[in-house]
C-alpha cells in the first residue's frame, strides 16, 4: 500500500462525527432484553412479524426492527425491540412482554400471564455475529471471531465480510417499525494483506421489510496496491441480493455476481490481526486467488438462528495473483513471501453448508456448541497449472497440472464450550478438511497447518506437506514473479483444548454517555464516537495436535505435530507462549506470540 493509502485508512476510522445518545434502558431491563434475545431457545425475528391464531410457540419469542402482530400462543417471554405490539383476541402471553420503540395494543379477550413493560423510544443496540446487546456499555468496538475455512464455506448474511467496517446512513423510513430503507457504504476491506494492500468498497444498499424482506446490496471495491492506474487489476466488485418467502423469514433465494481476492484460508487469524501483522510486521498469515464470476443459492434459517443450511450453486473463474509491495512500517523495503500457484481456469460447483450454533454468545462463548460443515462437489472444472520456467531447488522444472477431474472436497469445525467452575471453562476444537475422493487438490482447495493461529509451537505453514520446499518462477526478466508450487495438504486434521480461568483483577471502563457504537438489524456497524472498555485478567493452559496426508506422489505426508503452551489474558488481548513437543517439525524452542482475540 502507498502512503496515501495510510490517510485513507486514518479517515475511514475518524468519518463517523459523534451522535448524541439515545435514552439508553434501565439496567436489569436491558439484562432481561439480553437474556431474552440471546436464549439458544428463542425464536428470533427481524421486520414486521404475524404469529397466526393456530400457531403455538413453546419458548420465547424476538422480533427486531419491526411490529409484532400477535393472535396466536407463546409459552415463554415476548420482546419487540424497536416496534410496536398488537396483541389479538385470544392471543397468549405465557410469561413476560417487553416492548422497546412503540407501545403495546392489546384487544379484549388477549392475555399476559407476566408482567407488561413498555418503552418509548427507540434504542441502538450492538450486534457482533448473532448476539445482540441493548445494555449501556455493551456498544463496544465490533469484533468477529476467526471463521473456518470459507473456501467451500457458507454465504454470509449480507455478503459482507465480517470484519469489515462500515458507515450506513439510513433512509427517511428508518426507526421503530421501519418497513423500507435505503443507505450507502463505505466497507474497509476484510483484510490488510501484501497482494491488494488496503480495499475500500463504495456502494448502496436498499431492504424492503414485511413479513418476506428484500435485501439489495452493491460495493465497487478499489485496490491500493495497484496504485492510480484504473485498470481492471485495480478494481473489484460484489453484488448479492436475497428475497425470502413463506412469510416466516426461515427461507430466502438469492443470487450473487462477484470479482474479489479471497484468502486461501482464513480461520487461523482474525481479519483484524491479519491485517496489523502485514501493516506493522511485515507478516501476512494468510495465502490468496481471485475470484470473479456468479452464484444463486437458497437458504433456510432465520437470521441470528441456532441452525442454519444453505445450497448454492457456483459459476466462477480463478486465477493466481502475486505478491506486491504494499507499504509496512516494518522491513519496508525486503520483498514479501511468495504466493501459491493457484490454479487458473473456470469451475463450476454445487456447495451445500450448515451450520448449528448453541453458543452462549459469539464472542468468547462460556458454554455451547458452535458445529460448521460444508461439502463442495465440482460440477465442471478447466482449472490448470501451466508450465514455469524456472524452478528453485528442484533439478527438473514441474510439468503443467490440470485439475479436470470432478473432485469432492469438504470441512468442518466443531467446537464445545464447557464452564466447569465459576471461574474456569474448558474449550475443546476439531477442525478437519480435505479431499473425499483419491483425486488431489488445486492449491486453493489445500490446506496448511502451523503459526500463531493453528499451531503456535510451530513455523507459519510448516505443516504443508512439502508444499513450500522450492519456488517457480513464471514468465520472464528480473521482475519476473516467485510463486510457491502448492499451498498444502490435500487432508487436514486440527484437534485444540484449552483450561480458561480467571484471576482476580479487572477493569471496567464507562464513557461520558454519548458515546456507543450503533448495529442495524442485519449486524453492520456504524461507529458513533468511542467505545466503552471493559477487560478481566485471565489464564490459559493449551495443547494443540495437527497433521496432514497428500494426495501427490511427490509431495509428504506431515506426521502427527504436537505444542503445548500458557498465556496470561487481558479482555481480549494476550500474551501466550508455545513450545513443540516433537523436535522433529519445531524450531527447538519457545515461541512467544500476542492474539488480539480468544484462539477459538
Amino acid at each position: 500500500m502507498r502512503l496515501p493509502a495510510l490517510i485513507l485508512a486514518a479517515t475511514l476510522l475518524l468519518a463517523a462525527a459523534p451522535a448524541r445518545a439515545q435514552e439508553a434502558l434501565p439496567p436489569e431491563v436491558a439484562a432481561r432484553v439480553n437474556a431474552t434475545l440471546n436464549d439458544a431457545g428463542t425464536d428470533r425475528r427481524s421486520g414486521d412479524t404475524r404469529i397466526g391464531a393456530t400457531e403455538i410457540l413453546t419458548g420465547s419469542l424476538a422480533v427486531i426492527e419491526g411490529n409484532l402482530e400477535l393472535a396466536g400462543r407463546v409459552d415463554g417471554d415476548v420482546v419487540v425491540l424497536n416496534g410496536a405490539l398488537t396483541l389479538q383476541a385470544g392471543a397468549r402471553v405465557g410469561g413476560r412482554v417487553v416492548v422497546v420503540g412503540g407501545g403495546v395494543q392489546q384487544a379484549p379477550g388477549s392475555r399476559v400471564s407476566g408482567e407488561i413493560a413498555t418503552f418509548a423510544d427507540p434504542v441502538a443496540y450492538c450486534q457482533m455475529g448473532v448476539r445482540i446487546d441493548v445494555s449501556a456499555d455493551g456498544c463496544r468496538t465490533p469484533r468477529t471471531a476467526a471463521a473456518p475455512s470459507a473456501q467451500a464455506g457458507t454465504v454470509d448474511e449480507d455478503g459482507a465480510a465480517a470484519d469489515s467496517v462500515v458507515f450506513e446512513e439510513a433512509g427517511a423510513d428508518a426507526g421503530a417499525g421501519r418497513r423500507d430503507t435505503i443507505g450507502y457504504v463505505i466497507q474497509a476491506g476484510r483484510s490488510y494483506n501484501r497482494v491488494e494492500g488496503l480495499t475500500l468498497g463504495v456502494g448502496g444498499r436498499y431492504r424492503r421489510g414485511g413479513t418476506n424482506p428484500t435485501r439489495l446490496r452493491a460495493v465497487i471495491i478499489t485496490r491500493s496496491e495497484e496504485g492510480p492506474q484504473l485498470g481492471p487489476e485495480r478494481w473489484g466488485y460484489d453484488l448479492r441480493g436475497e428475497q425470502f418467502v413463506g412469510g416466516t423469514q426461515r427461507v430466502r433465494l438469492g443470487a450473487r455476481a462477484f470479482s474479489v481476492i479471497d484468502p486461501i484460508e482464513d480461520w487461523h487469524l482474525t481479519d483484524v490481526e491479519n491485517s496489523l501483522a502485514a501493516l506493522f510486521l511485515h507478516s501476512d498469515f494468510r495465502d490468496h486467488y481471485e475470484r470473479q464470476g456468479w452464484s444463486a443459492f437458497a437458504g433456510w434459517g432465520r437470521d441470528g438462528g441456532p441452525v442454519r443450511a444453505t445450497l448454492e450453486y457456483r459459476s466462477e473463474r480463478h486465477r493466481p495473483v502475486a505478491t506486491g509491495s504494499p507499504f509496512t512500517l516494518y522491513k519496508n523495503a525486503e520483498p514479501w513471501r511468495p504466493q501459491p500457484l493457484a490454479a487458473a481456469g473456470h469451475l463450476k460447483t454445487l456447495v451445500a453448508s450448515a451450520t448449528v450454533d448453541t453458543r452462549s454468545e459469539s464472542w468468547d462463548p462460556s458454554a455451547g456448541w458452535l458445529v460448521r460443515g460444508s461439502v463442495e462437489q465440482t460440477l465442471s472444472s478447466t482449472l490448470r497449472v501451466d508450465e514455469v520456467l524456472a524452478a528453485s531447488d528442484v533439478s527438473d522444472i514441474p510439468d503443467a497440472v490440470d485439475y479436470e477431474r470432478g473432485w469432492t472436497a469438504a470441512t468442518v469445525d466443531i467446537r464445545r464450550y464447557n464452564r466447569i467452575s465459576p471461574s474456569s471453562r474448558l474449550n475443546l476444537r476439531l477442525a478437519a478438511g480435505g479431499t473425499l475422493t483419491d483425486l488431489p487438490l488445486p492449491a486453493q482447495r489445500q490446506h496448511a497447518m502451523g503459526g500463531e493461529g493453528s499451531l503456535p509451537g510451530f513455523g507459519l505453514f510448516e505443516l504443508d506437506c512439502g508444499a513450500r520446499q522450492s519456488t517457480v518462477q513464471r514468465g520472464t526478466g528480473d521482475d519476473a514473479p516467485t510463486w510457491y508450487l502448492r499451498y498444502g495438504c490435500s487432508r487436514f486434521l486440527t484437534l485444540q483444548a484449552e483450561w480458561r480461568g480467571d484471576l482476580a483483577f479487572g477493569v471496567n471502563y464507562r464513557g461520558d454517555g454519548d458515546e456507543t457504537a450503533e448495529a442495524g438489524a442485519d449486524g453492520e456497524w456504524s461507529a458513533r464516537g468511542l467505545p466503552s472498555f471493559a477487560a478481566d485478567l485471565g489464564w490459559v493452559l493449551f495443547v494443540d495436535l495437527g497433521a496432514g496426508w497428500s494426495q501427490e506422489a511427490s509431495y509428504r505426508d506431515e506426521d502427527t505435530a504436537i505444542d503445548v503452551g500458557a498465556g496470561i489474558t487481558f479482555g481480549d488481548f494476550g500474551v501466550y507462549a508455545a513450545i513443540p513437543v516433537r523436535e522433529k517439525y519445531g524450531r527447538g524452542g519457545m515461541n512467544v506470540f500476542v492474539r488480539l482475540a480468544p484462539r477459538f
